[in-house]
C-alpha cells in the first residue's frame, strides 16, 4: 500500500465550539452578509484552504477564517452575483446558481501566487478531460500542493468514504454532487484483497472522505461537458 500526502497538517479551523476540522466549511456560515456561501461556497472554501496552505497556516480562528471569506468576496469579480440563488420555473422554483467557476478561483489563487514570488499559475483542465488526470494530482501532491478538484455529472452522486480504525473503508450513505473539494492525499492498493484500488483523501465541509477514482470514472461517464466540467486545477 502507497500513501501520498502532503507534507504539513491540512488546515484545522477553530473557534464558537468546532472541533477539530479538516480544512473549512461552508455551512458555518450562514448570516446574509457572506451571500450564500453556506449553500454555494464550496469554491470559495477550497480556494481559502489552497491560500491559506500555500501561506504555511495550518492552524486558524474561525474568525479570521471569515476574513479569508470576505476577501474573496471583495476581490472576485461577480463572486456575488454566481452565489446568489434564482428560482427557476422550469425547475419546479427549486433555487438555482451559477457557483464560483474555475477562473474566479485561478485568478485569486494566482495573484497569491504573485505575492509569494513564483513563477507557477493554476489553471483549469478541463480541456485535457481525464487523460492523466490522475498523474497530474499526483504530481501536484508530491510538490506540496493541495488539488481543487470539482465534481459533476448531470444525473450521478459520487460516494464520499471514511476512514475505519482497521485502515478500511466504510460508506456510511453520504454522496455528493456538483461539489468542490480539496485533495490532500491519495492511498493506493495493489494487493489481491484490495476493494479499492485508488482512493482520493479530500477536505469537505471541515471533514476528512475519500473517494474511489475508479467509482469517479464511472460517475463522470464519457460526456465531454462532464469531463471539462469535473476536473482540477493544475500549476502551470
Amino acid at each position: 500500500m502507497e500513501q501520498i500526502t502532503l507534507r504539513e497538517n491540512f488546515i484545522q479551523v477553530s473557534g464558537n465550539g468546532l472541533k477539530a476540522s479538516f480544512g473549512g466549511s461552508q455551512e458555518w456560515f450562514t448570516d446574509d452578509g457572506l451571500k450564500n456561501i453556506k449553500a454555494q461556497g464550496c469554491g470559495v472554501i477550497s480556494s481559502v484552504d489552497t491560500v491559506l496552505y500555500l501561506s504555511g497556516v495550518s492552524i486558524i480562528s474561525i474568525d479570521d477564517y471569515r476574513c479569508y471569506i470576505e476577501q474573496f468576496l471583495r476581490e472576485t469579480r461577480f463572486a456575488k452575483f454566481f452565489l446568489r440563488e434564482f428560482q427557476i420555473r422550469k425547475y419546479d422554483n427549486n433555487p438555482v446558481a451559477i457557483g464560483i467557476i474555475p477562473i474566479q478561483m485561478s485568478r485569486y489563487l494566482n495573484k497569491r501566487m504573485k505575492i509569494f514570488d513564483s513563477q507557477l499559475r493554476f489553471r483549469w483542465n478541463g480541456f485535457c478531460g481525464h487523460k492523466n488526470m490522475y498523474f497530474k494530482i499526483k504530481e501536484m501532491l508530491y510538490k506540496d500542493f493541495p488539488v481543487i478538484w470539482s465534481l459533476y455529472s448531470p444525473k450521478n452522486q459520487i460516494k464520499l468514504y471514511t476512514r475505519t480504525t482497521d485502515g478500511g473503508f466504510v460508506f456510511n450513505g453520504i454522496s455528493t454532487n456538483n461539489h468542490y473539494v480539496t485533495i490532500t492525499g491519495i492511498i493506493e492498493d495493489e494487493s489481491q484483497t484490495r476493494l479499492h484500488e485508488r482512493m482520493i483523501e479530500v477536505s469537505s465541509w471541515g471533514k476528512c472522505y475519500y473517494i474511489d477514482y475508479d467509482e469517479y470514472l464511472v460517475y463522470v461517464g464519457s460526456s465531454w461537458t462532464s469531463r471539462y466540467c469535473s476536473n482540477i486545477l493544475i500549476l502551470k
